[in-house]
């Protein structure tokens, strides 16, 4: 396979050294790629995280359930999203794989290569680690026959896929390719749910207490509906419906509460938690 024809591409570069220099004066994140420069076809989110405080640009669906399934994990520091990869090393990685790198197929120009998220975790044997996310439909990248065997297809895809994690690699960084089927709208909605309490002005002894009591009473009544726990701790611990709901969901946010979060969770119906 010819690689030489992939040309650098010098406006893209002068593009990622300015985002570069932003990032570095400001030490604000701004993801490289915005909704505004992508124009397929298909739902876009735009909007400001209430954790990170930085703005999103979530390019699919699918995309904006991974956000949330991944700022969901208890050991999720920090996820950047719409990652830039440095043009020259990744050019140099295409030609060692004999693979051509990504490019305008008209002019022969490469693209920066974008990484879907990339995610900091809590310290594991005392150091924080990352991993490297690229996000794909399921049905783009893998096909499953009727006995439920998977391999995968679009070759194309899978070279990029390569590129990238050789990138990573060389940093001891991890990459995974995900899809839907690893971040579901249960995840999604639970998120969206939890994240209206997450401006309640509560102290952390009384944020334990409702805990404590929110386990006690599951415990007595494990499939009564949530709200009618929410009744019931409204009357013990002397607050509002309101207010009892949003340290439920601020104690969730805080993974003070073991959740089954796969489920949707919603008041009208019994909640599930994993003791």
């Amino acid at each position: 396979m010819n690689t030489s024809i992939v040309k650098t591409n010098h406006n893209e570069v002068t593009k990622l050294n300015k985002w570069k220099l932003d990032h570095q004066r400001t030490g604000v994140y701004k993801p490289f790629i915005t909704v505004r420069q992508v124009r397929k076809v298909g739902r876009r989110y735009w909007g400001l995280c209430p954790i990170q405080h930085h703005h999103n640009h979530l390019l699919s669906d699918g995309e904006y359930r991974a956000y949330r399934k991944l700022m969901l994990d208890p050991t999720c520091i920090e996820v950047l999203e719409q990652y830039p990869l440095d043009l020259d090393e990744t050019l140099n990685i295409a030609i060692a794989l004999n693979l051509i790198h990504p490019r305008n197929y008209r002019n022969n120009l490469a693209y920066i290569m974008t990484t879907d998220f990339l995610v900091t975790y809590r310290p594991r044997n005392n150091h924080e680690f990352k991993i490297a996310y690229t996000f794909k439909y399921f049905d783009d990248i893998y096909v499953e026959d009727e006995h439920g065997n998977i391999m995968r297809q679009n070759a194309r895809t899978w070279q990029k896929f390569e590129i990238e994690m050789q990138y990573w690699q060389r940093r001891n960084i991890g990459y995974k390719v995900i899809t839907e089927r690893d971040a579901t709208k249960a995840e999604s909605w639970n998120y969206n749910y939890f994240i209206l309490g997450i401006d309640l002005s509560v102290s952390h002894d009384e944020l334990k207490t409702f805990c404590i009591a929110f386990i006690n009473a599951w415990l007595n009544a494990p499939h009564a509906e949530l709200q009618c726990h929410f009744s019931t701790l409204s009357i013990e611990l002397a607050h509002s419906f309101q207010y009892i709901q949003s340290l439920f969901q601020l104690a969730c946010l805080r993974h003070l509460l073991p959740v089954n979060t796969t489920k949707f969770i919603r008041i009208f119906r019994p909640v599930e938690l994993t003791l």
